[in-house]
């Protein structure tokens, strides 16, 4: 029977990485949520492992980076080689971010972060809870749930689903989850071993007779390996595994050291699927309830993660009254081609690691070795690896002032690219800052670059806009004033009681984003919304208009 009902305004499906950052995300901007789970407790173990550089920038602004890094292990570069030796090396340290690295780090650990900070942030979670089913109107959508026994109804504005691979929302919703199997049955196997390899690198073997990747675990290392073709997935068996793997490890490390019991052990297969829309009206989807794929490239918590900070941001404003339908459209718009790339790029990686021919495995190999010799290509790699190129350039919702042509296309990020961290003075204390620290404040920022020595139309184009921007924009707008110059004694009044007023001290900011007064427009996701000459603020006001529209 329905016992009773309970209000929320999100109310979330699943406790992953995906549904715990949306949560937080959510109560970061003020908007309370809860999230139920079916499972009566957290998994002791996980497949996905690693976080890479951007997903670090977006858990940092979530206040959790730190907590991550204890209970993790920094991997600063990639190995591959070859039947013949060395095929490719990639060094983290090549992305010039503050976080050159990949965190490697169990699901489970970032679930437990995730969870410990929502609850302080006062989210609601509720576990051994079973979505029955649901249904939706103009004003929300319904819920029945199933928490041990009983069953209770609740209500919300919105419901995520991120729910998984099997996701029971994307079910009820009908939506089709097309894609393909693998051939292809993999072996994994955690173990608290050491290795003559270095702890602060990752290796992919690939081996004839299968791929045997070496990955380090915070405490030992996690050993994946392609099990002959003709294998069917199905349960693990410690003795006849460990055998396998030790059989492998000879191929490439001598000696081989005594495998003990696996922390975990499973065999299974791999399969590639895309969701055919994200949205239905009140109902949303994100990470692997949207796409599930290879483990090659440790892309799968990464991407659900970016998906939940994509749409976090939006459904603030719009639950609190701004932006309307165009705003929450524009997250299958943003996301979705996202996860079509990525699909693309990740099952490229696998069916390449896994090749059986002689002359096929061959050209492989000849082709990662020249691309090896190559920094442009190598860097590209990496950033690409990293999720630091994704953009949403094709996004409506990110826009250029009509002086932004083509003749400022290299000079700083265009519309819809992930805005570069860099490094500045603050004016009031004199202390380092970090541009994405601004993160931490999830609203839009935007950032007013002066040039040398702005002269004075430029000043009363400043004082002009400043003083424009309406006051209710500031519940979702901070200001940051960075002056090419240091001040000499005028600057508290270039930007009276409205912005925070910071230095390019070291030439960081026109380095990554050109010369000249300029304004540009961050968005909470750390993405650029708008850009344009500081001549052109009475266009930046016109988008921000449209933005923070209010739709009831």
């Amino acid at each position: 029977m329905i016992t009773g009902s309970r209000q929320a305004k999100v109310l979330i499906v699943g406790a992953g990485p995906t549904g715990l950052t949306l949560g937080v995300n959510l109560l970061r901007g003020g908007i309370p949520c809860r999230i139920v789970d079916r499972l009566p407790q957290r998994r002791p173990w996980s497949r996905a492992l690693g976080l890479h550089a951007r997903t670090l920038e977006f858990l940092d602004a979530m206040g959790v980076l730190q907590t991550l890094r204890e209970r993790g292990r920094p991997i600063r570069a990639v190995n591959l080689h070859g039947e013949k030796g060395p095929l490719l090396h990639l060094d983290f340290a090549a992305l010039g971010t503050p976080e050159p690295a990949l965190l490697s780090c169990p699901q489970s650990q970032v679930e437990a972060v995730l969870e410990e900070r929502f609850r302080s942030l006062g989210g609601e979670l509720w576990r051994d809870a079973e979505l029955l089913d649901c249904s939706q109107d103009g004003a929300g959508v319904r819920a029945r749930l199933r928490i041990g026994e009983q069953v209770t109804e609740v209500e919300a504005e919105i419901l995520v689903g991120a729910d998984g691979a099997h996701s029971r929302v994307r079910e009820l919703l009908g939506l089709p989850f097309e894609g393909m199997d693998y051939e292809e049955t993999f072996l994994l196997a955690d173990l608290d071993v050491e290795l003559d390899l270095p702890e602060d690198q990752s290796h992919g073997f690939l081996l004839p007779g299968g791929a045997l990747m070496a990955i380090p675990l915070p405490s030992g290392w996690r050993l994946i390996t392609v099990l002959e073709e003709d294998t069917e997935p199905g349960p693990a068996d410690a003795e006849r595994d460990l055998a396998l793997l030790s059989e492998r490890l000879a191929q490439v490390l001598e000696p081989v050291p005594e495998l003990p019991e696996p922390i975990w052990l499973t065999r299974f297969s791999v399969h590639r699927r895309l969701v055919s829309h994200y949205r239905r009206n009140r109902i949303f989807l994100a990470g692997d309830a949207c796409h599930i794929q290879s483990p090659m490239g440790a892309q799968g918590m990464n991407t659900g993660i970016a998906d939940a900070v994509n749409l976090a941001w939006k459904l603030v404003l719009f639950l609190r009254g701004y932006g309307g339908g165009a705003l929450l459209d524009s997250y299958q718009q943003e996301r979705r081609p996202v996860a079509v790339e990525m699909l693309r790029e990740v099952n490229l990686l696998s069916r390449t690691s896994t090749l059986r021919r002689p002359f096929l495995r061959g050209a492989r190999d000849s082709l990662l070795k020249l691309a090896g010799q190559r920094a442009p290509a190598e860097n590209k790699v990496m950033r690409r690896a990293s999720q630091l190129d994704i953009h949403y350039r094709a996004s409506p919702l990110v826009d250029a002032g009509p002086d932004a042509d083509l003749g400022w296309r290299h000079q700083g990020p265009l519309p819809g690219d992930r805005v570069p961290d860099v490094a500045l003075v603050s004016l009031h204390d004199g202390g380092p800052r970090h541009l994405h620290g601004l993160l931490r404040q999830p609203v839009h920022h935007l950032l007013l670059q002066l040039g040398e020595a702005p002269d004075h139309p430029t000043r009363v184009i400043l004082h002009a806009l400043l003083s424009r921007v309406p006051d209710e924009y500031l519940n979702e707008l901070r200001i940051t004033l960075i002056l090419n110059e240091p001040p000499e004694g005028a600057a508290p009044d270039m930007a009276p009681g409205r912005a925070h007023l910071w230095h390019d001290k070291d030439g960081d900011f026109a380095e990554h984003f050109g010369n000249g007064s300029r304004l540009w427009l961050m968005r909470p996701d750390g993405h650029l919304a708008y850009r344009a000459p500081l001549s052109d603020a009475d266009f930046l006001l016109a988008y921000l208009e449209r933005l923070f529209r209010r739709t009831g």
